[in-house]
């Protein structure tokens, strides 16, 4: 329902049952004065042309939220209810995934990587066909006849690589070689001077000098949480990737430290044994990471 004059219209909007259904018996058992949301949202009946008077207005904006992140479990269930895969090839493919930096994880979540950006839009541009979630799942569907000797293997692959190739030579033709930019830092290379910059290779991005191949300085990027390394007390501690993708934390001291730790450090020592505490979960708790010492995180003063 809308109000108003131009340049301005206010609007209510509600919902009313045309058909209760089961809601029916459901209604009927509720106390009498009782009201649902259905009940709160609903409009009284109106007409066109009908005169209505303001009674309140509600500044109110909604914005679309994003859908959350997938996890590797909400991804293999994903590709099971695609019919993509198979549960011998789940882990694999994950894997792949993370040695090859197209995803990392961050809090458990995958989140895509400028490198897995520019590859997905370069192959959905150039191989519209065979990056196709119908396609997938239809192929593997004939694989498991062929598997099952209800197919001929030998024209199925013809069905496929004869389109293929065709489309490969014309993508080696047409694909433009995408060169991901060097990120500007103010950090300066210790070596020659030259300012260093952020590169991204094989397992991730990293600090290398600016001067390259002049010069070959290469570090690691480390990204510091603002807390000193428990073991040496000289160091800070520093988040990490492993190979496989994993966040782990360490020393930027390594290896003259070699201070580790799967969990986030808070910076607090454990009140009953004095070790490091780490956060846990979503980091709304603590744990001892020597004793069982477990506690709700508390603000800190100035927070």
């Amino acid at each position: 329902v809308g109000a108003g004059k131009a340049p301005y219209t206010f609007r209510a909007t509600g919902s009313i049952v045309k058909f209760q259904g089961w809601m029916a018996v459901y209604q009927q058992g509720r106390d009498e004065g009782d009201t649902d949301e259905l009940d709160r949202g609903a409009l009284p009946e109106v007409a066109p042309g009908e005169d209505l008077n303001l009674r309140k207005l509600m500044p109110e904006q909604h914005f679309t939220q994003p859908p959350p992140r997938l996890t590797e479990a909400t991804l293999v269930k994903a590709l099971e209810e695609q019919g993509i895969g198979r549960p011998s090839t789940y882990a694999p493919t994950i894997a792949t995934l993370l040695a090859r930096n197209y995803v990392a994880v961050e809090e458990r979540k995958l989140v895509p990587t400028e490198l897995g950006f520019v590859v997905a839009d370069l192959l959905i541009e150039h191989f519209p066909s065979v990056f196709d979630i119908g396609f997938t799942s239809q192929l593997e569907g004939e694989l498991d006849e062929i598997a099952s000797g209800e197919r001929a293997w030998i024209p199925t692959l013809h069905q496929f690589y004869t389109p293929f190739t065709s489309t490969l030579e014309k993508a080696e033709q047409t694909m433009e070689r995408v060169k991901i930019k060097d990120e500007p830092t103010d950090e300066v290379c210790e070596l020659c001077g030259r300012p260093m910059v952020i590169k991204l290779g094989r397992y991730g991005k990293f600090l290398a000098c600016s001067g390259f191949p002049d010069c070959r300085n290469a570090q690691p990027l480390l990204t510091k949480i603002g807390v000193p390394c428990p073991t040496c007390q000289e160091g800070e501690v520093v988040e990490r990737r492993s190979k496989k993708g994993r966040t782990f934390y360490g020393c930027n001291r390594y290896p003259g430290c070699d201070f580790v730790s799967w969990n986030k450090p808070t910076g607090d020592p454990c009140p009953e044994c004095g070790s490091y505490l780490v956060y846990v979960g979503r980091g709304a708790s603590v744990k001892c990471s020597s004793c069982s010492y477990t506690g709700q995180l508390l603000a800190k003063a100035g927070d």
